[in-house]
């Protein structure tokens, strides 16, 4: 390989590398908005081919070892991939899970025999999927009745872990909704008064009731009843 052309790859390389770096230091300082982390995550796909078309070409055209370089970038990468993917898209168990779990472990303390942990392995539950919304009024109480419970009163979670659920949770129009909230403490409730405001119309969702009514338990359909008068 020419040395003219092995320097350009090696800065194309370095040029990947910094712009990696750069959005490092983003994710893991405060203060973000939603859709800067959006724009910010949907780059780390064209760094990676940058990267890695500079180093094949390298590694295929020359006789030096860059496999050091390699494995530094991608364990990078990959890691701040990961933390992209946690604000974004995070999973949660439910309280009862939760509640489950920490009730075994003390009793796995005080009692730990083979018969308490079969016991305990026994009554797992499983994990509940976080519910998603993308602006269908139709959709609005599956969502919010799930969502309420699961997410906005669990004690457990902190509250810029529970606004990060409601980023994760919401789709296309929804999201639009808050995405020029920052991610703080005091915001999470501006943001699902917000989506609460918007979505939660009895008139909008009464308009649905045909479709959905033969669906609902009695419950649901007794309130669905209600909100259309």
């Amino acid at each position: 390989m020419e040395n003219t052309r092995r320097q350009q790859l090696i800065r194309q390389r370095a040029v990947a590398k910094a712009s990696l770096t750069r959005k490092q230091t983003f994710i893991e300082t405060g203060d973000r908005k939603l859709n800067d982390i959006q724009v910010r995550f949907d780059e780390l796909p064209n760094i990676f081919n940058k990267f890695e078309g500079a180093q094949s070409e390298l590694e295929l055209s020359d006789d030096a070892d860059y496999s050091v370089e390699r494995q530094q970038f991608e364990d990078q990468y990959f890691e701040v991939k990961a933390k992209f993917n946690e604000l974004l898209f995070p999973v949660v168990d439910s309280p009862r899970t939760r509640h489950s779990s920490s009730q075994s472990s003390l009793s796995g303390r005080r009692n730990v025999s083979p018969r308490s942990h079969a016991s305990s392995a026994h009554i797992k539950l499983t994990i509940i999927p976080l519910p998603t919304y993308d602006g269908d009024t139709c959709h609005w109480l599956q969502f919010s009745d799930t969502f309420e419970p699961l997410i906005v009163n669990n004690s457990t979670l902190s509250i810029v872990q529970k606004f990060h659920y409601l980023i994760a949770s919401l789709r296309n129009e929804a999201k639009d909704v808050i995405s020029n909230l920052q991610i703080t403490n005091e915001n999470f409730l501006v943001a699902w008064q917000l989506v609460t405001q918007r979505y939660n119309n009895k008139r909008l969702i009464a308009i649905c009731m045909p479709s959905i009514y033969v669906k609902c338990p009695k419950p649901r359909r007794e309130m669905l009843h209600h909100c259309a008068n």
